[in-house]
């Protein structure tokens, strides 16, 4: 059964590891999993220079965002759209996402680590949702 928007943003606010895909350079599929932050039906996610994730963006910037629960009863929400990329440093983002992602301990190390560093910021405005909650599905 289809999910209502506000438990759609209710799941995306959590932070699940989600799976990004998007379109190698020879037309393969890529996936790969990562954080992202979703604020005001808006997602972002932070990527290196030199990944081969920015590189397909580069090319095609058509992503698809997969978010699940992986626990029964197993919710998703599947988000289409295309990205923008901008190189920057994100620091109070990468410590927000840090500490929802890792706790307020290990997540402050982490972005202390990071700090300064530039990243590709991606973003989108998802152009397309699927969702799905099989805990609403009748026996």
């Amino acid at each position: 059964m289809p999910m209502k928007k506000k438990d759609i943003e209710k799941l995306l606010k959590k932070p699940n590891v989600a799976v990004v895909a998007v379109t190698a350079p020879g037309g393969a599929p890529h996936a790969v999993p990562t954080w992202y932050e979703y604020d005001k039906g808006q997602i972002v996610f932070h990527t290196g220079a030199e990944a081969f994730k920015t590189k397909c963006l580069q090319n095609d910037p058509r992503v698809t965002l997969v978010v699940d629960t992986r626990k029964a009863p197993y919710k998703s929400v599947i988000l289409k759209g295309s990205a923008t990329l901008e190189e920057k440093t994100d620091d109070q983002r990468l410590e927000r996402m840090a500490h929802a992602y890792l706790g307020k301990k290990r997540g402050k190390a982490y972005a202390k680590g990071l700090k300064g560093q530039k990243v590709i910021v991606v973003s989108f405005k998802p152009e397309h949702t699927v969702s799905w909650d099989y805990g609403k599905e009748s026996p």
